[in-house]
């Protein structure tokens, strides 16, 4: 498999085709790809997404693509790298992007969640990117302050989308205290104190052994297997998008030594975090 290697910390290209000249590929950068009109197919990690008028993707360094063209499609990529996402505010005022990413990422290539799920978002990411392409064309393709928080806007638009997601492959309940009680774990994935059920319990005012009975039937699988399964799905994002040491992945995430991360990943993925990372970086470099 062809590997497009970026070394600018972004760049921004808009086109006409209705012929996609690139073969399957990965990159070492980021991806938003918004198409503002035409219609065909975006193979995304050998899934086939259909597109039909306004759509955003986003796609991390690991991810895999291609484009079949059915009518003449208009696209803007914005690629960016880890350098550039890592300098963005977070819009909560903690942490940067590359931090709250994850929750976007493990989401991403989901086929099941349009990221522009209303005329509105649509009508919003088609000015915003706008601004963005003139405001590069008039810069002479050349980054600036502007452009930086023109980016920010979009992602904030996707996080929104994506962020609060359940796990791939958890259908989420419509029980307003099973949301509340998910979207709280996830948001304390990285704290063992916090995710213990005696204090989940506390939190939301019940007993221990209720919560879990409350847990399962609702989302079919025991608190214990959700916590594994996110943190889980984060640690592989981290691994395949993100320059993080393994050290720096497994105290980000709570982990109590670098041992004890090592037996977690390899008893779910059946190899080691340094193994399957460099398996990622086995393909070839164009």
């Amino acid at each position: 498999m062809k590997r497009y290697v970026q070394h600018d910390f972004l760049k921004i290209s808009h086109f006409t085709t209705d012929v996609w000249r690139h073969p399957e590929h990965n990159h070492n950068h980021f991806e938003l790809v918004f198409i503002r009109r035409g219609s065909g197919v975006h193979i995304l990690n050998g899934i086939e997404h259909a597109y039909s008028g306004r759509t955003l993707f986003l796609l991390g360094p690991s991810d895999y693509h291609f484009f079949r063209i059915d009518t003449e499609t208009d696209f803007t990529f914005l690629k960016f790298t880890n350098t550039y996402l890592r300098s963005m505010p977070a819009p909560e005022g903690e942490g940067t992007w590359i931090q709250c990413i994850d929750g976007i990422l493990v989401n991403a290539g989901r086929s099941d969640v349009a990221i522009l799920d209303s005329e509105y978002s649509s009508d919003l990411a088609d000015r915003v990117m706008a601004l963005i392409v003139g405001e590069w064309e008039h810069n002479r393709k050349e980054p600036n302050d502007t452009i930086f928080f023109l980016i920010q806007s979009v992602m904030s638009l996707v996080k929104r989308r994506l962020c609060g997601l359940f796990v791939p492959g958890v259908t989420p309940p419509t029980d307003e205290r099973v949301l509340a009680l998910v979207h709280y774990i996830h948001a304390n994935i990285n704290s063992v104190e916090r995710l213990q059920a005696e204090h989940l319990a506390a939190m939301f005012g019940c007993s221990k052994n209720y919560l879990g009975v409350f847990f399962k039937e609702h989302l079919g699988m025991t608190l214990r297997d959700y916590v594994s399964r996110y943190k889980l799905s984060l640690i592989e994002s981290r691994l395949k998008n993100s320059s993080f040491t393994i050290k720096e992945i497994s105290y980000a995430l709570g982990f109590t030594d670098l041992s004890h991360f090592n037996k977690f990943f390899q008893k779910h993925k059946g190899v080691a975090p340094k193994e399957f990372r460099q398996k990622l970086r086995q393909e070839v470099v164009l």
